[in-house]
Order: structure tokens, then sequence, then C-alpha cells
């Protein structure tokens, strides 16, 4: 009896230290069992400061949401942390390294920005970490399609052929001279791209002038476009610099038809007082005039935890839409979250339900989600934007659908 109780003993010690040689299961990154830590980076001392804190703050509306309002995903609690990366591409690599590796995140959320994502596509290929970026604008994000990479904005390239196609057909120019106003970076380069495609569509050529990130004086810009005798500008840019354009337009007594890109649909504008009035813009979600059920429950979630302010940027439903989507995905995925079951879970979503904040569809070798827009008139009287067409897409439509 005894020979047969040692041995027993010998056989549960042996089974023990195998047991405990085994390698442990690999917990996700970022993921515990109470807890779920995204990263972003934003702007929130540089050029487009003011997107980088209505961002914010729409990011911790979206935690207190969903930690306070749905209990949690799954019995874990939403947690943030941010970075400012002040617009600039070398400062957004080290923001990405260090939300990666520092604060070790499960996935990034509501990043934008064309040329500082166009920084980090090599770094989130590498990494295998899910992004999801919002007002990031160039084709090159999504075209080809990275796994990891999805992305949810009005896109410029689009931007550009959906407003020449109205000018063309919907205003009827007759051999109007067209020309853009743009950021010259990716961001505003890609609606240079845009318009490129519809020129060699329609048989025209066009004037362009670019300025640097960040310059203020626009003076250069509107006397070389007025000299080239454009009587149609687009412009791609923040907000406060069209609105310092039209000032200069004015100043010089130079009265095109002015055609904002989707960001300059924003209170900033009407600080050129009434000169927006009667220009048009091109854009992909609904507005909060329109009383929208997405916006209604916009307003009730932001009046609730603290954000009223930002339901006066039109621009809000860019933000908020996306992480609406991270939401149901991460309650799609399961208790058993991963970096890859999320990927799949989001690139599954389809005619995702916004309450009409703006339509969103991804698949397996589509990560783009916006693919149509509306063309809104400037009411600078009124201070609002109102749409003028249906929802369309442009007449040259890249990729699959």
């Amino acid at each position: 009896m005894k020979v047969f109780r040692r041995c027993g003993l010998a056989l549960l010690i042996a089974a023990a230290i195998s047991f405990l040689m085994l390698p442990a299961a690999k917990a996700e990154v970022g993921v515990t069992d109470d807890k779920i830590l995204f990263g972003s980076f934003q702007d929130m001392s540089g050029p487009a400061a003011y997107l980088g804190k209505m961002c914010s703050l729409i990011v911790n509306t979206w935690k207190q949401h969903v930690n306070e309002d749905l209990g949690g995903i799954h019995g874990r609690k939403i947690d943030t942390v941010i970075e400012d990366n002040k617009y600039d591409p070398v400062l957004t690599k080290g923001a990405f390294t260090k939300l990666v590796d520092q604060h070790k995140v499960f996935a990034l959320t509501a990043v934008y920005g064309s040329t500082p994502c166009q920084a980090i596509l090599e770094d989130i290929d590498k990494v295998k970490i899910p992004v999801f970026t919002t007002a990031a604008t160039s084709q090159t994000m999504f075209d080809p399609p990275h796994r990891y990479l999805f992305h949810y904005a009005n896109s410029n390239r689009d931007g550009s052929i959906v407003l020449v196609d109205f000018i063309i057909n919907d205003l009827k120019a007759k051999d109007p001279k067209i020309g853009i106003c743009y950021q010259d970076d990716e961001y505003g380069k890609d609606g240079v791209a845009g318009l490129e495609l519809a020129a060699k569509k329609y048989g025209f050529k066009f004037a362009q002038a670019g300025y640097k990130r960040g310059e203020k004086n626009l003076n250069p810009q509107a006397m070389k476009l007025k000299a080239a005798g454009v009587t149609h500008c687009l412009f791609v840019g923040f907000a406060p610099v069209y609105a310092a354009f039209l000032a200069e337009a004015n100043k010089m007594g130079w009265k095109p038809i002015f055609f904002g890109d989707y960001v300059t649909v924003d209170p900033r504008t009407f600080m050129a007082g009434d000169l927006p009035n009667g220009h048009y813009h091109c854009f992909d979600l609904g507005l909060r005039s329109e009383g929208v059920p997405g916006w209604k429950k916009m307003e009730e979630i932001f009046t609730k935890h603290g954000a009223k302010e930002a339901l006066d940027w039109p621009l809000a439903p860019v933000m908020w839409t996306p992480l609406m989507v991270m939401t149901k995905a991460l309650q799609d995925s399961g208790k058993d979250l991963t970096r890859e079951k999320l990927v799949d879970t989001l690139q599954n979503i389809k005619d995702f339900d916004t309450g009409g904040l703006g339509k969103i569809q991804f698949g397996p070798d589509l990560r783009k989600g916006s693919h149509v827009y509306r063309v809104l008139k400037c009411d600078g009287e009124k201070k609002q934007f109102v749409p003028v067409t249906d929802w369309r897409e442009p007449s040259l439509v890249w990729g699959k659908r």
C-alpha cells in the first residue's frame, strides 16, 4: 500500500511539473479580464488642434457611453490613451511607437490626418494592430486595402470628382475655368488627383495653387488663380484657412464660385462673414438640421456626458460613427477578444445603420467605409449648410462595391 501511495504521489508531482512547464496561454495585448485599452493620436497643439480637441472630447464621450450606459462590453470597460502628434508625420511615428510599445494598446481608433496616417502605414502592417481612421482622406489609405486599416471619411479624390460632376451636369456651367487651392501634402494632393481624373473625363485643363501646411497668408495663391481666370475654384484644407482664402479673394475683387471640401463644412468657415454665402461643399454625413435619428441619439449621449459643444460641429459624425461601428464589432467579436477576430468582424460589416448619419460598409477587399456623397450649399445668413443634391457616387468609381 505504501508503494502504491508513493507511486501515486510521484505521478501527481510529475503531472504538476509538466503542467507548470507548459507555455502559458497568451493574453491579447491591451485586453485584460476587466479592460480593453484603446490608443489614439490627435493634433492637440498644431495646425489642426481645433480638430484634435474636438475629437478627443468625442473619444472620451464614447468611453463614458460604453462604460456607463452600456455597462461595458462582455464584462470589460473601455479605457483610452491619447498622444499629441501635432499633425506632424515624424511625431506621428513616435506617437504610434509609444502607444504600441509603451502603453501596449489593443487597437487605435479615431485617429485622423492623411499625412500623419500615411507615415505609419508600414508600421501598422508590421505590428498587425487594428487601426480605425477618421478624417484621413488619401486614397492610398485604402487602395490597395491594408488588412488592419479601416477608413471612414469623405475621400478628397471622390470629392473633387463629385464637385466637377456637379459643376458640369447640375450647374450646367458653360466652358468653366476650374482651379484648385490645396494644402500641399497627401491630404491636398488627393483632391488634385481627383481633379486630374475629372479633367481627363470632361476634357478641360485646370489651374492649381498649393500652400504649405500651417501657412496662413494665401494671397499668392488667390492672385495666381485669379490671374488664371478661374471661375470655379475648389479648395482642400482646414476651415480657418478656407475662411482666410475667401477673405483674400474678396480683397482683390475675385469672385468665382467656391467649392470647399468636407472639412470646410464647419462653423469656422463663417469666420469669413457672408463671403461663403452661395458656395458649395462635398459632404458624406447627415446634418443635425435634418433631425435624423442618429443625430438625435448623439444629442442625447453628448448632452448626458458633458459634450454638448461637439453638437455644433457638423463633422462630429465622422468621429462618432466609426466609434459606434467599433462598439458593434467588439460586441460581435465575443468574450474571447483578439486583434485578428476584431479585424474579421469589422470587415464583414455591411449596411451599418447609422440613423441617417451616413452610409457605411466594409468587406474583405474593401476598407473604405464611405461611398456616397451629397453637395451642400452654404447659407451665409443663417450659417447653415443645406443639401442641394441627393446621395450620389462620383461618376468615376474606384475598386469593388
